[in-house]
């Protein structure tokens, strides 16, 4: 793909988080194929090695493949039905777009938002690479049923005009040719029968502004109890595992190869999409580093450094009083050895 006005190659971005639940092992697992086919040590079906590069020659990926690692350990201790990290906060509701707010039927043990937006160290990773990585589309993969969702999560509605009917589209193709038309597709809040607020794709569309944020569902058992957790969310033998794997892992591909297409820039309401597009050269130069102030995240960027401010802040008093406690100290016994050698 080359820009119109220059005729440099561009790339495309897709940024992706995997086990963002500790309970939805799957998920990581997808990651792993993925990175996989990625590095030639497999190839999907119909897809040889000219057929890969030629859909990755200009697409760059960024791949999370376990977000959550203390949910996931205290699931492989045993505790198959966590969902939430180390601390007890569901990483899914600790962003910053409609924080803390509760439905009627809020359940704190599933969906505890932490003490304040970001509170989380996984939250604050994330955040700070969605920032500097700048995405064309963000994928955030769950499981528990079979969907493709795009924003809102914390709204009945998908977003209005042309960026909604892009995304539509891609999700539609995904639907017909992976999902075997099973998937669900609308907005996360309008589909899934309840409302969640503080997500991660509602945070990536409205503040970091990618075009194209999606979160997808790639397994769930319906059949499974509610204290079955390992079922609902995972699939039990090998046949569903691997074609688990195979749909949806193509789908990916599917989306490395048609994203790009799928994004109008030439279109007023793209502009923030057309804006994103670098060069090779500028990417490797750093580019997207220092162009962290743009599209609208001023606020976001500033708010990274001011905690850091803040912390190097308080390490410099901690310092200052223990350097103070010290002084002090030294004083005092070099006073007190004075005294006892004045002669009576």
């Amino acid at each position: 793909m080359t820009n119109p006005s220059s005729g440099s190659f561009l790339l495309f971005i897709v940024f992706q988080s995997f086990g963002q639940h500790g309970r939805e092992l799957i998920t990581s697992e997808l990651a792993l194929r993925i990175l996989s086919i990625l590095s030639e040590e497999q190839f999907l079906p119909k897809m040889d090695r000219a057929s890969l590069n030629g859909t990755l020659e200009n697409v760059v990926i960024k791949i999370v493949p376990m977000e959550n690692l203390n949910g996931r350990k205290l699931v492989e201790e045993g505790n198959l039905c966590e969902r939430r990290n180390g601390r007890g906060v569901d990483l899914n509701r600790n962003w910053s777009v409609d924080w803390g707010k509760k439905e009627k039927d809020y359940d704190p043990y599933e969906e505890n938002p932490g003490i304040a937006p970001f509170s989380e160290p996984e939250t604050q990773i994330m955040r700070k690479l969605a920032i500097s990585f700048d995405p064309h589309i963000w994928v955030n993969v769950h499981s528990g049923m079979e969907a493709l969702f795009m924003p809102y999560d914390h709204k009945n509605r998908t977003p209005d005009g042309l960026p909604s009917q892009q995304m539509r589209l891609l999700l539609e193709e995904l639907n017909n040719v992976h999902c075997h038309k099973r998937c669900m597709i609308g907005s996360g809040g309008g589909s899934v029968g309840y409302l969640a607020h503080g997500t991660a794709t509602d945070y990536m569309y409205d503040v970091v502004r990618v075009p194209m944020s999606f979160t997808f569902e790639i397994y769930g058992d319906n059949t499974a109890t509610l204290k079955d957790c390992f079922k609902m969310f995972n699939p039990v033998d090998d046949t569903t595992f691997k074609r688990v794997l195979n749909d949806w892992s193509a789908a990916f591909f599917t989306i490395f190869k048609l994203g790009p297409h799928q994004i109008d820039v030439h279109s007023k309401a793209a502009v923030s999409s057309m804006d994103k597009w670098v060069s090779i050269d500028e990417y490797f130069d750093g580019y997207l580093m220092g162009r962290r102030n743009r599209y609208g995240k001023k606020m976001e960027v500033l708010e990274v450094g001011m905690q850091e401010i803040r912390t190097y802040f308080r390490l410099f008093l901690l310092s200052s009083v223990l350097l103070l406690f010290m002084f002090c100290s030294r004083i005092s016994k070099t006073g007190r050895q004075i005294v006892s050698a004045i002669p009576i």
